[in-house]
């Protein structure tokens, strides 16, 4: 993970470590509604502290929209943090930057592995909002089958998947490069053993698109 933020930060404290509970039912599979947070109690700053964290909370954009199936492939999986890192700076607190709360990841879509697909590695550039959230994150996606065809199915899967999650809101801007890796195992329909997995490609060949942007 990379964190380029638009601004110097300065005279930042030693973080504090809040426990999250994401609320909602079937969080896995619909996201969660949304979370309580519990700060450190025994902090001087225990106040100021909770109520930064429940403000940012709060300003977050859940619950997620409804979540579709791509490709025929089911709808992402979705993961919930259970912790948020708050941070003062110049006295103020806040979360610190780059802290996703809520990921999904995409399935390799069924038709891209029909081709042979069977690894897919994405880099992500996120710019995300006040209510945490970037709508058209930039995305480059490679593959063990690099055709345009392939490139073009994962990057929309993955544009889709990205476009669901969800950062802690701070008040900066900040560009957070990430990268997803997802492979599958094909079986043979004859045999029913897996096939020979061909190697995958060389996560270096990603750009890191907020250097790039």
């Amino acid at each position: 993970m990379i964190l380029i933020l638009a601004s110097a930060v300065a005279l930042i404290s030693e973080p504090m470590v809040c426990d999250l509970t994401a609320q909602g039912r079937n969080i896995d599979q619909r996201g969660p509604t949304g979370f309580t947070v519990a700060c450190p109690a025994d902090h001087p700053d225990a106040a100021a502290i909770q109520a930064a964290a429940e403000a940012s909370i709060a300003a977050m954009d859940l619950p997620l929209p409804r979540l579709r199936r791509q490709d025929g492939n089911p709808a992402p999986m979705v993961w919930a943090a259970d912790q948020l890192t708050m941070q003062v700076t110049d006295g103020v607190w806040q979360p610190a930057p780059g802290q996703s709360l809520v990921q999904t990841r995409p399935y390799l879509p069924s038709r891209a592995v029909a081709q042979g697909a069977v690894h897919m590695h994405c880099a992500l550039a996120f710019n995300p909002d006040a209510r945490g959230v970037d709508e058209q994150p930039e995305v480059s996606c490679i593959s063990n089958l690099s055709t345009q065809y392939v490139t073009r199915l994962q990057t929309a899967a993955m544009a889709y998947a990205a476009s669901l999650w969800r950062f802690a809101p701070v008040g900066m801007s900040y560009c957070l490069d990430e990268q997803v890796e997802v492979t599958v195992v094909r079986i043979h329909r004859d045999t029913g053993r897996h096939e020979p997995t061909p190697p995958a490609p060389d996560p270096a060949l990603l750009p890191n698109l907020c250097e790039a942007g």
